[in-house]
């Protein structure tokens, strides 16, 4: 179960090295066909952190033909997460831990934004039995060490975003993320963070292994959740396929059933995408997606997250396949 207090930093004067914390909070505006990532990595028993802003519109292979990228490494970590600024220009408060988070930024190029993040559910704890209907077939965490702490939030977003100068309302609900752990970042596999938004009224997170190098089909399954009129159901099963263009998804489809025997079929293609690597160890294929539900369309992220080690030690067999 996630608490209030779970917001902030959970390491220890004797924590791993490795020991890592993170905040995830996308926001879009799909009239503009614009998709944002905002990702702070700290690095306490460094004392370094990395941030990353980037503003996506457009399919590309290369992260900086993106609208606009803004990636600093070795920031100075900050001392608590619940309210903190960096020298980049972001700042993160949380105005009721959980619930309801100010998120501003002063960035470069005339670029900036003001956002209020408000939590739709409680936070989804995937390593909670009690919640998450998966969590006990587990030994240990959902993915490696640095998930040993970890849960998903649905927000409505709202606010104003400039890009260069442009203005635009930012009025969706989108899903965000918050790790704790060790994180070694080497020999991860291949995985799919994966949700889309139906605003207030549907969000399918799911979280699922994916063996590009072999296979177009999505599994093992390994956590999810539908949250359907304000109550969250966790995903017992999942299954999908996907195509691709090289090795970057261009749409699928995903079928998942809840704790409730309810089945659920989307259809989803592609809208932005490009490789994204806000450390240098993983590289993130990054896909904003337009999302169909029995003639209902809505909106969504997948983050295929790759090591350089799989990509290497499976790079002819993904040119072959794709």
């Amino acid at each position: 179960m996630i608490k209030p207090e779970d917001c902030d930093f959970h390491f220890t004067p004797d924590s791993h090295w490795q020991w890592v914390e993170t905040i995830a909070l996308p926001f879009c505006v799909p009239e503009a066909n614009i998709n944002a990532v905002v990702y702070v990595v700290t690095r306490p028993m460094l004392g370094v952190c990395m941030c990353d802003v980037t503003l996506m519109d457009r399919i590309t292979d290369l992260w900086e033909e993106q609208l606009y990228v803004d990636n600093m490494q070795h920031l100075p970590c900050p001392k608590s997460l619940m309210d903190f600024s960096l020298p980049n220009g972001l700042s993160i408060r949380a105005v009721e831990p959980l619930k309801h988070y100010k998120v501003s930024y002063e960035g470069i190029d005339d670029t900036r934004f003001s956002l209020d993040y408000v939590g739709l559910h409680e936070p989804y704890d995937i390593n909670d039995p009690a919640m998450d209907p998966t969590a006990t077939q587990r030994n240990g965490p959902a993915w490696d060490s640095s998930w040993s702490g970890h849960y998903e939030l649905t927000y409505r977003i709202t606010g104003e975003l400039v890009v260069r100068g442009k203005r635009y309302v930012v009025d969706c609900v989108d899903t965000g993320d918050r790790s704790w752990g060790p994180r070694p970042e080497r020999e991860n596999s291949s995985v799919i963070w994966w949700h889309a938004s139906f605003g207030e009224a549907l969000t399918l997170h799911l979280f699922t292994g994916h063996d590009i190098a072999r296979t177009t089909a999505m599994g093992p399954h390994i956590s999810g959740y539908i949250l359907e009129d304000g109550k969250l159901y966790g995903v017992t099963e999942s299954s999908g396929s996907q195509e691709y263009r090289k090795a970057v998804p261009m749409g699928g489809q995903l079928e998942v059933t809840d704790v409730r025997g309810k089945k659920f079929r989307f259809t989803y293609s592609t809208v932005n995408s490009c490789y994204w690597a806000p450390y240098p160890s993983n590289t993130y294929l990054q896909a904003s997606m337009r999302v169909s539900h029995e003639g209902k369309t809505g909106f969504g992220v997948q983050q295929m997250g790759l090591s350089r080690a799989y990509l290497t030690r499976h790079r002819d067999a993904i040119r072959s396949r794709y």
